[in-house]
């Protein structure tokens, strides 16, 4: 199986492949909100913020992408909204390894 092959296969499921993409994604979001790092209280300001938003802030804009996915939005907003979410996680590991 190429990537083409993939590709083509989740293309042709396009809404059902975003959906449960989505879902998947809010759900560790939601598990992320309720599970709090421990790094979280030996640090203060914008670092806790960092470390306690962060990583459910990449799973919510990664639910948010897999939603536009879903209804077919231009492909630059999927994209815009994914790197938005690696952003997001590499700001939570900056901040949980300094």
């Amino acid at each position: 199986m190429t990537v083409r092959d993939v590709r083509g296969w989740a293309e042709g499921r396009r809404r059902t492949v975003g959906l449960v993409g989505a879902v998947l994604a809010l759900a560790m979001a939601t598990l992320w909100t309720v599970v709090v790092p421990d790094r979280a209280t030996e640090v203060d300001g914008v670092q806790q913020l960092a470390v306690r938003w962060g990583h459910p802030l990449c799973w919510a804009l990664l639910a948010l992408a897999g939603v536009l996915y879903a209804v077919r939005a231009p492909a630059a907003w999927v994209a815009g909204v994914a790197w938005a979410a690696l952003a997001a996680y590499l700001v939570f590991l900056a901040a949980t390894v300094l």
